[in-house]
C-alpha cells in the first residue's frame, strides 16, 4: 500500500507542499525542513522506518533526511548522481530491484529535471513513485544545465512505456499515466514553438515577457530558465546560435 502525506516545504508555487511517501518500511522524500512538519511526519511515520529514499536532490525533497535519520537510525538512500549535504550510505543504481516490505519496486534512472533523479516503479501494479517528473499541481521546472529538455522528454518516454498512475511530488496522483505523460510531452512541443515564434526579441528573459505574458503571477527569472532549456534543445538541433546572451536563427 502507498501511503502518503503532504509536507510544507519551500518549493515553488502554486505548489506548498511536498508528497512524503511510505511503502512499507521505506520511505520517499522527507522533505520539509521545518520543525513542526518534521515532528508531523514522525507521528504520522510511527514506529518501522527501514530506509529513506530520495528522488532526487532538491532542497524541497531532502530538508528533513537528517531529522528523520536521527529519529530513526535508518539509512539514507540516493542515486551516485544526487548531490546532498549530508552522507548517504547506499548510492541507487538504474535497475535495482527495492525491497519495500511491501511490494518491490523497480529503481529507474530518469534525470532531464535533475540529475540522478530516480523514480520507482511497481511492475506488478504499474504505479510509480514519480518524482518531480511530473506534478499533481503547477508544471516541472527545468533549469539548465541539469534541466536539459532532450534528456527529460526521454525519461518522460521512459516512463510512458512502463506506468499506470503517477505519484508526483506535488499534487494529487495522475491516475492515467500515459495520457498525463503525453499530455507533458506535446506541453513542452508547444512550448518549443512559443519559443521559436519569440527568437527576435533576443534574450532569454524577453522572451520569457512575450511567452508568459498572459500568464498571472508568472515568476519571469523561472519562466527565462524554461526558455534557456528550450533554446539549448534548438541550438542542439542546429536551429540557433547565441552570442554575448542573444539568440538567433541559425
Amino acid at each position: 500500500m502507498i501511503a502518503v502525506l503532504p509536507v510544507r516545504t519551500p518549493t515553488v508555487p502554486p505548489a506548498t507542499h511536498t508528497n512524503c511517501y511510505r511503502v512499507g518500511g521505506t520511505v520517499f522524500d522527507p522533505a520539509s525542513p521545518y520543525p513542526d512538519e518534521q515532528a508531523r511526519l514522525a507521528d504520522w511515520l510511527g514506529a518501522g522506518v527501514e530506509r529513506i529514499v530520495l528522488t532526487h536532490h532538491h532542497g524541497d525533497h531532502v530538508g528533513g533526511v537528517e531529522d528523520l535519520r536521527r529519529r530513526t537510525g535508518a539509512p539514507v538512500w540516493a542515486h551516485r548522481d544526487a548531490r546532498v549535504p549530508f552522507e548517504v550510505d547506499h548510492r541507487i543504481e538504474d535497475g535495482e530491484m527495492l525491497d519495500t516490505g511491501d511490494g518491490a519496486w523497480r529503481c529507474l534512472h530518469t534525470p532531464g529535471h535533475a540529475d540522478g533523479h530516480l523514480c520507482f516503479l511497481n511492475e506488478g501494479t504499474g504505479d510509480v513513485i514519480a518524482g518531480d517528473m511530473v506534478a499533481g499541481v503547477g508544471t516541472i521546472v527545468l533549469v539548465p544545465p541539469e534541466g536539459h529538455l532532450a534528456t527529460y522528454l526521454d525519461s518522460l518516454r521512459r516512463l510512458r512505456a512502463l506506468s499506470r498512475v503517477l505519484h508526483p511530488a506535488h499534487g494529487p496522483a495522475l491516475e492515467d499515466a500515459p495520457a498525463a505523460l503525453d499530455h507533458y510531452t506535446a506541453h513542452r512541443h508547444r512550448r518549443t514553438e512559443q519559443v521559436r515564434a519569440a527568437l527576435d526579441a533576443g534574450t532569454p528573459s524577453a522572451m520569457a515577457r512575450v511567452i508568459y505574458a498572459d500568464v498571472p503571477g508568472v515568476d519571469f527569472s523561472l519562466a527565462a530558465a524554461q526558455v534557456r532549456a528550450h533554446l539549448g534543445w534548438l541550438e542542439e538541433r542546429g536551429e540557433v546560435v547565441e552570442t554575448d546572451g542573444h539568440w538567433r536563427r541559425s
